[in-house]
């Protein structure tokens, strides 16, 4: 059970995404096939849209997760060392709490919708939803980047 744990703490992210994107991928590519035969899934277009919507907000964990986050070189490196790990630690820590307060702002938008999507006749709080769920995602990941790094850190300041 714990290497079960492990694997979904370390790979969450991107299990989902792949699942997302398959469906995106069967579904246009029913709805191709669909089409030669003069028949269609009105709601297609849509449930791809949602899905697309879900893959691009669980993806701000998951490069957090990843470290692929943007950041400009050009004139990091001219700082020396500590200042740079002063910017590294202002960087992260700024993310997670600008994540938090988004993932925190959005949980109100859930609770006022009350329109239903046009084909599928979902309600819209269940792709409103998306927002939170990544953003919060997010924070979580930020908050394990801060304490992975602190350790990195920690580490490499007792071996000197």
């Amino acid at each position: 059970m714990k290497k079960i744990l492990t694997y979904l703490e370390e790979n969450l992210e991107e299990i989902l995404m792949v699942i997302l994107l398959g469906a995106i991928s069967l579904v246009i590519f029913a709805q191709v096939i669909a089409r030669l035969f003069d028949k269609g899934f009105p709601w297609a277009e849509e449930f791809c849209r949602y899905c697309f919507v879900y893959t691009g907000m669980l993806s701000a964990g998951y490069c957090i997760r990843k470290g692929v986050g943007i950041r400009v070189d050009a004139i990091y490196g001219f700082f020396p060392k500590a200042l740079q790990l002063v910017i590294d630690y202002a960087g992260k820590i700024l993310l997670t709490v600008i994540y938090a307060y988004l993932a925190w702002g959005s949980i109100g938008l859930i609770s006022i919708t009350t329109n239903l999507s046009t084909a599928i006749q979902l309600p819209m709080k269940y792709v409103y939803m998306a927002i939170p769920l990544g953003f919060g995602l997010g924070t979580i990941r930020g908050v394990q980047d801060l304490i992975l790094f602190t350790k990195k850190n920690l580490a490499e300041k007792e071996e000197n």
